[in-house]
């Protein structure tokens, strides 16, 4: 039997539990062994089956499983088994990682660009949709993916943020890929699909309910590298269980600290208070605690570590700029009056020194950026925003300049 048609008859295994069956799928080695298991040796398995998980794996129909991968198939919905190489990683080293993913859009490399988690609560303040919006906005730039719920509140405010600056963003949904819940956020479900992907554990055309939503927020802590919560009543909230999930996936967590007396705010500054939560300042503090992360090709990597070639080091001719290989530079924007040239800090090395050395030559958007310096656009975003944080880069009419420090 193909391995994607076991996948899914064991993800439909009513009463066995998305741990149990990660436990069995190890200890037989692979769906197609386990679907060949009879009684006896999932009786006695050393993962420890009870008597209703051993039923329920003795039930060998196949009908329901075929049936959904024929509908997947004809409505163009992707179906991302826990043995495919496009299952993330991260995902797949949790606990109870779901043994399917049904997918729509474009589902990003996860192993490559990092998800960072950014959820809150439902009963939103303006402050908490600015700031979701704001860290959505500012891991779009830097190049990461912006993983959240697209409920209400929240979840959506970051959603947008992330669309907003042209990145990725993937929604984890309680219910089919092909339902939208809530119904108001159909415009949002759409504009996800154009850049990045909505995913679930769930087959098309299954009701979001309530136990599916605590079961969803492993999901999104387990497809990140952290989890932000914006804002969180109190221990019902499903932002908490998305950080109590990030906990137990050892994952590291953030809260958005609020006003003493906000209600929507408890339970973020009860989580920095017990230490089980990092404050989060600002949004350029996960770029640079995470950047790291952003791969970089080896190739890309060895053309940075290479000296300039010595065409580089000549003097400029009149008219153009060191480095330029006898293309006239675009000239840089105009701040009112004639500057000397800012001095770059000593500390900086590396990708950051070669992208404040373009700016300073005159480049002055990313796109530039990009073409000069060989590196990936996320990479690029990261270094900029970065500079930008540390002020030796600014914005300008809308291109960089030199920051002044």
């Amino acid at each position: 039997m193909p391995s994607r048609l076991s996948y899914v008859w064991l993800s439909l295994r009513r009463g066995l539990g998305s741990r149990a069956a990660a436990e069995a799928l190890r200890a037989f080695g692979s769906p197609d062994a386990l679907y060949a298991a009879d009684r006896k040796m999932l009786a006695t398995a050393p993962c420890g089956l009870c008597k209703a998980q051993v039923d329920a794996l003795c039930d060998k129909d196949t009908a329901e499983a075929e049936r959904i991968i024929g509908e997947c198939a004809e409505r163009g919905i992707q179906i991302i088994t826990a043995g495919d190489s496009a299952y993330p990683d991260r995902l797949r080293a949790i606990a109870d990682p779901p043994m399917v993913l049904y997918v729509r859009g474009r589902w990003p490399d996860f192993d490559v660009t990092p998800g960072i988690a950014v959820v809150g609560t439902r009963e939103a303040t303006a402050y908490g949709l600015q700031t979701a919006e704001s860290i959505g906005t500012a891991l779009a730039r830097a190049g990461f993916i912006t993983v959240s719920g697209m409920a209400l509140g929240n979840d959506g405010a970051a959603h947008r943020g992330a669309l907003r600056a042209g990145g990725l963003t993937v929604a984890v949904l309680a219910g089919g890929v092909d339902v939208c819940y809530p119904p108001r956020h159909r415009g949002l479900m759409g504009d996800i699909l154009l850049s990045g992907a909505v995913v679930s554990e769930y087959p098309p055309g299954t009701e979001p309910k309530g136990a599916h939503y605590h079961d969803r927020n492993r999901i999104i802590s387990g497809l990140s590298v952290a989890s932000v919560i914006v804002e969180a009543a109190d221990y019902r909230s499903g932002a908490l269980i998305t950080a109590r999930h990030a906990l137990d996936q050892g994952r590291d967590v953030y809260a958005v600290p609020g006003a003493l007396d906000a209600p929507q705010s408890k339970a973020c500054n009860e989580l920095i208070e017990k230490g089980e939560a990092a404050l989060l300042r600002s949004p350029q503090a996960l770029v640079r605690a995470y950047n790291g992360l952003l791969r970089v090709p080896p190739a890309a990597r060895r053309a940075e570590q290479t000296p300039r070639r010595q065409a580089d080091m000549r003097p400029a001719a009149p008219g153009r700029e060191a480095g330029s290989g006898g293309n006239k530079q675009e000239p840089p924007a105009k701040t009112g009056q004639k500057q000397a040239p800012t001095a770059l800090p000593e500390t900086l090395r590396g990708e950051e020194r070669r992208i404040a050395e373009l700016v300073q030559q005159g480049v002055s958007t990313p796109e530039e950026l990009i073409e000069r310096c060989g590196l990936p656009a996320p990479r690029v975003m990261a270094l900029v925003t970065m500079l930008e944080v540390d002020g030796v880069l600014r914005r300008e009419k809308g291109r960089l300049v030199m920051g002044g420090r």
